[in-house]
């Protein structure tokens, strides 16, 4: 039987959290999914599906690769916050994902997990609030499918 996308999404989602949530770390909130505001979960990471290869192997099974993207969102200045200070939130939390990726590498559940190409770092209004949005495209292979 085939892995799912969603097993592996979930597993990122996992690995994610202990990573970047908690006393002294960056992140609020790490999801699997969009979530429908974004109010009081800031700085949040979000891991959403983007698509899938299944390479066939051997006679015995395939190799899958799935496609993610993450996306960090950080507020921009309020009263108390500036935008130098989410800038810094926004590149601790990208360097902080890239060694996830290098410590799940080569591991019982990962072959590879990594970025798919370069980020991209967006400036949008939700509901008249400025945040900033990174955009890290990302490819897990998994050691077996």
């Amino acid at each position: 039987m085939s892995t799912s996308r969603e097993t592996a999404r979930d597993a990122l989602v996992t690995l994610l959290t202990a990573a970047l949530v908690g006393v002294g770390l960056p992140v609020k909130t790490v999801t699997g999914s969009k979530v429908e505001s974004l109010s009081g979960l800031t700085p949040l990471v979000s891991v959403l599906s983007a698509g899938s290869f299944r390479e066939r192997v051997t006679f015995l099974g395939d190799m899958a690769a799935f496609s993610f993207e993450i996306q960090t969102w950080v507020l921009q200045s309020v009263a108390g916050w500036t935008n130098a200070q989410a800038e810094d939130a926004l590149d601790r939390i990208e360097s902080l994902i890239a060694e996830v990726y290098e410590s799940a590498r080569g591991t019982a559940n990962w072959e590879v997990v990594e970025y798919a190409g370069p980020t991209t770092i967006l400036e949008i209004a939700v509901a008249g609030i400025p945040y900033y949005m990174e955009r890290i495209p990302t490819t897990a292979k998994l050691a077996r499918s």
